[in-house]
């Protein structure tokens, strides 16, 4: 069943599954814009504000509390009650002076988990492409639509370590990098997708191949499992770097 849209809004039943919506309470809902993030991988902002955190009743307070510039997502204002939030996304509300991260959920595959303002100074990026450029440069394209461009001493022999599927802890005040965490064996890892979707575990074995269908074995809760490599998102070197327990809305 194809996506139906009627002036800026989407009906209900063809809604991505873990949008907050009741199929049977609502004819249409928000339909995000284009965006950073992909249809089925989003979550529209007028939606979070109303349905997942309840600070407002309706899409009309949503979109006054977004005219008082007093949403940020990624440390940027943002006005537009259909933007689309994320996977690691980080979200501040300023009147509360709360943050949270776009997390991957067991039940409702995307979750926002409640952070403290020093983890809210940096985002996770996974690489998803690494393409050659004019000038010696050399460009990553990363989960969320954000590109960096790096200057090479030579773009055909790169000395850049970074490759696709690895993660970079990225300043969100700078874009300035902070950390590499390649997705490579004994790092520790969150589950963005697939039946254990939601979960973590430590990479066990990884495929030769970097092909995002190949399996990959990861140990989660002391069992090995198989998944798939697209759905792996190194959150830490051993250990995460950012909070995979807390208060979720």
């Amino acid at each position: 069943m194809g996506v139906v849209v009627l002036a800026g809004h989407l009906r209900t039943y063809p809604a991505p599954r873990h949008w907050p919506v009741a199929v049977k309470e609502s004819a249409f809902t928000v339909r995000p814009m284009p965006g950073p993030h992909p249809f089925k991988e989003c979550i529209p902002l007028g939606l979070i504000l109303r349905d997942v955190l309840g600070k407002v009743k309706t899409i009309s307070e949503a979109k006054r509390a977004l005219a008082e510039r007093k949403v940020l997502v990624d440390g940027k204002v943002r006005r537009d009650y259909r933007y689309p939030v994320g996977l690691m996304d980080i979200l501040y509300l300023k009147p509360e002076e709360v943050y949270y991260r776009v997390m991957p959920d067991r039940v409702r595959k995307l979750c926002l988990m409640r952070i403290s303002p020093d983890e809210a100074t940096f985002k996770l990026l996974k690489i998803k492409g690494k393409h050659i450029l004019k000038g010696r440069k050399v460009q990553l394209s990363f989960h969320d639509g954000k590109t960096l461009a790096f200057n090479v001493d030579d773009p055909f022999n790169i000395q850049l370590p970074y490759a696709p599927n690895d993660v970079l802890k990225i300043s969100i005040a700078d874009n300035q990098v902070l950390d590499h965490l390649p997705l490579d064996r004994g790092v520790f890892v969150a589950v963005t997708g697939g039946r254990n979707v939601g979960q973590y575990g430590t990479v066990v074995e990884t495929p030769q191949t970097k092909s995002p269908d190949a399996l990959s074995k990861v140990s989660i809760a002391g069992k090995e499992t198989t998944v798939t490599l697209k759905y792996l998102f190194p959150i830490g070197k051993e250990s995460p770097i950012i909070s995979t327990s807390g208060e979720v809305a």
